[in-house]
């Protein structure tokens, strides 16, 4: 079992893959993570107002495709492209001043992309993990940050699936995570181990 040491750690908090594509009844795939949305949002402004910095990650291809790898022959692989409708975040989620963007062409949003730099240069060393999907994005990018000991707090109730993850395997895959990878818990709980912290 992983327990973060929320008084004594630095973090951010990653959302990932809040996409029109994914997330938005509008885009692509129909589905809609409107209850999802509006979990997040109260929890994202908490963590504003507790000086955490929020990053938004983005599941984002090159406009030709060239980057699709495995996904090249898929027609799914045109709704992820930098300049594709779906490609933008949903706009019914809060942003504010001062929260970053950086993208990811697979799954973990630590693998080749520009998200360790901007940890280091944001000095966090903890990753609070919100956004889709959990068997994939999610599970993935807390796997990666494990091997690189960088802790990781699945927020559960700011977290959901995509429309290819079976709805009643979710807590399944929480579940997974919380024996080995990453810590687990609900929003409210990780506010307030974040007003613990030492002031200054």
């Amino acid at each position: 079992m992983i327990t973060v040491d929320l008084a004594t750690a630095s973090p951010a908090v990653l959302v990932l893959d809040m996409q029109v594509a994914f997330v938005s009844p509008e885009g692509a795939f129909g589905n809609d993570a409107g209850v999802l949305i509006e979990r997040l949002n109260p929890f994202l402004d908490g963590c504003r107002s507790r000086r955490v910095p929020v990053i938004f990650s983005s599941y984002l291809l090159r406009a030709d495709l060239a980057d699709a790898g495995l996904l090249g022959g898929n027609e799914a692989a045109a709704h992820f492209g930098e300049s594709a409708p779906g490609a933008a975040l949903d706009p019914r989620i809060s942003r504010a001043e001062g929260d970053l963007e950086v993208r990811h062409n697979r799954p973990s949003a630590l693998f080749r992309s520009d998200l360790p730099a901007v940890l280091a240069g944001l000095g966090a060393d903890t990753l609070l993990l919100t956004g889709v999907s959990v068997n994939n994005a999610i599970s993935s990018t807390a796997r990666d940050a494990f091997a690189r000991d960088i802790p990781v707090l699945v927020v559960g109730d700011c977290v959901g699936a995509t429309p290819w993850e079976p709805e009643e395997k979710h807590d399944t895959y929480l579940e997974i995570l919380a024996t080995w990878t990453a810590e687990v818990s609900d929003a409210a709980g990780v506010l307030a181990r974040l007003d613990l912290r030492p002031a200054g």
